[in-house]
């Protein structure tokens, strides 16, 4: 017995040790080239750092050396310090230490969209469009909103105190606010559309997003109790966690689905993830996911997951096509490098990832196909090449001139704040009628608003250039001439668009009044995506055959 122990422990160590060698001599001629190179890189190195005219900050030379390293490959693969990797970290946790506001930056000034329900800043009483003037004792004029958010978060328990300004309140407030542990919220907004037809907005795949999902289908089922079709709303979502966008999907999925699988160099980062939970969701709700140019990797996977397997349909239009796994390595104890390591494949073998991703395109081998055909779970074609193509496109009406510089201006916001600060007793459902529009077009002369339309600025520049040359003077009147038929056209624009002017007003109202969720909500009647998907979803044939079933 113990000769046949001894016998099976030198073949068990003859066997690990001729695979040892096998290994090493396949990756000899890969570990030469590195160690080739690698010496080259050091000997660059140190005749720079010992040759150069000027001392030479070493830690912060590396750090930029190793940022352009990577910089020549995909857009994700990145080398993070201790301060970039912050929101990483807010995305794996779910949380951070803040006061809980969410802040843009309008008319360069640092403004407040909503503060969060039951954060400080809610109940310190601090309202939609206050301006932060500054944080502690630094001003926030010329501070970027990323640089200004990093100084507002920080350890729970710490304190923070913000200078603001509120429009149409003469002087300034200081507010001093205890940081407290702040959840990041994902479902900005979930209502019922109809009494049978549920909507939810998701915005991210931070931790916990798939929870919040769950928590909004639970409240709708018992505010709509026969609920029998769900709208889950992806424009704009950029994405974030594999692990929630799977745990998304399984509310929709079978057990036993194939969700997704991955590919790289390394055995792990091959992978294939299966539902092995029960669909949350009954399967007689009817799904239909909303997806534009904003949508991507995370609600690219979900989407696409509940395409591929006949699940719902999607509309919108085409997503972003980013398909690339990156995992996060840590080199010490202030630096990580994120690297793509793999692609994303969805249940019909679909690659999401677009073929032109690499910057530097002769640094690596890529084979991703341009264009192909794959098939759903019931045979309906699928269009490959990268990113989700809707079942249903949805086309929109292109935004006059005068709208989209109204929004460029923020003049719909700047509006809005200046009537509720005449007008304090306002409610989340004020109806925008022709007084206030009127009111809005008035404003807008008062405030000098101006806009250039296609070939007006041609026209003003070549103006400039023939006036200060004494031979053309005489022909100012002929350029007035051309100008009055501008203006006469805005003041026709204005009245054509009165649709998008009321609907632009709405919007910044309910932002004011109600937050992000107010904003989504009062968005939804005139959201010309959400009332075509409507439309579908209470049509059993155009689903059904959209979906490659016969309709019964």
């Amino acid at each position: 017995m113990k000769f046949y122990k001894k016998w099976q422990f030198r073949l068990a160590l003859a066997t690990i040790l001729s695979f040892t060698l096998v290994l090493a001599l396949s990756n000899r001629d890969i570990y030469k080239e590195i160690s080739k190179s690698v010496r080259l890189y050091n000997e660059v190195y140190k005749q720079i750092y010992t040759n150069y005219v000027d001392p030479i900050k070493v830690e912060e030379f590396t750090e930029i050396s190793i940022k352009n390293m990577v910089k020549e490959l995909d857009p994700y693969t990145v080398f993070l310090t201790a301060e970039e990797r912050e929101p990483l970290d807010m995305l794996t946790k779910g949380e951070y230490g803040g006061i809980g506001l969410r802040i843009s930056t309008r008319r360069d000034t640092l403004t407040v969209i909503s503060p969060m329900e039951g954060s400080p800043a809610k109940r310190a009483g601090i309202f939609p469009g206050d301006q932060i003037l500054k944080v502690d004792s630094i001003s926030t004029i010329g501070l970027s909103l990323n640089k200004t958010a990093k100084m507002i978060r920080g350890k729970v328990g710490t304190k923070v105190k913000l200078t603001i300004r509120r429009p149409g309140i003469p002087g300034e407030c200081v507010y001093a606010l205890t940081r407290e542990k702040i959840k990041v919220v994902d479902v900005t907004y979930s209502g019922l559309l109809q009494d049978d037809v549920g909507y939810i907005r998701l915005s991210g795949f931070s931790k916990g997003a798939s929870d919040e999902v769950r928590q909004a289908i639970t409240k709708l089922s018992k505010d709509g109790s026969n609920l029998k079709a769900l709208i889950l709303d992806m424009r704009g979502n950029p994405g974030g966690l594999l692990t929630e966008a799977l745990k998304v999907s399984e509310i929709f999925t079978q057990i036993g689905d194939t969700l997704l699988f991955t590919r790289g160099r390394t055995p792990a980062s091959n992978k294939v993830f299966i539902a092995n939970q029960k669909p949350f969701l009954n399967p007689n709700v009817k799904v239909a996911v909303l997806i534009d140019r904003g949508s991507a990797s995370a609600s690219e996977i979900v989407s696409g997951i509940i395409q591929d397997l006949d699940r719902g349909i999607v509309l919108g239009r085409p997503s972003f096509g980013k398909g690339l796994v990156q995992t996060v390595f840590r080199l010490d104890k202030i630096h990580s490098i994120k690297i793509t390591t793999a692609k994303y494949y969805i249940p019909s073998g679909r690659l999401i990832q677009k073929p032109d991703y690499l910057k530097e395109p002769d640094l690596v081998e890529s084979n991703i196909p341009e264009d192909s055909i794959f098939y759903s779970h019931n045979g309906r074609k699928l269009k490959g090449g990268g990113g989700i193509n809707p079942d249903i496109e949805v086309s929109q009406n292109e935004m006059p001139t005068l709208i989209r510089e109204l929004w460029r201006q923020n003049m719909f916001y700047t509006f809005a704040i200046k009537y509720k600060s005449d007008h304090p007793g306002i409610s989340e459902n004020i109806e925008i009628d022709d007084e206030i529009v009127d009111k809005f077009r008035k404003y807008l002369i008062d405030t000098d608003f101006h806009y250039n339309m296609e070939n007006e600025k041609e026209l003003r520049n070549l103006e400039e250039k023939l006036m200060s040359d004494d031979r053309f003077m005489n022909l100012k009147g002929v350029f007035s001439q051309y100008y009055s038929i501008f203006d006469s056209t805005k003041a026709n624009e204005f009245n054509k668009s009165t649709s998008f002017i009321k609907q632009g007003l709405t919007n910044e109202f309910a932002t004011l009044i109600g937050g992000l969720s107010g904003r989504v909500k009062a968005s939804l009647d005139d959201d010309l995506f959400v009332n075509k998907t409507l439309d579908v979803l209470l049509d059993n044939v155009i689903y059904e055959t959209a979906l490659g079933f016969s309709s019964k």
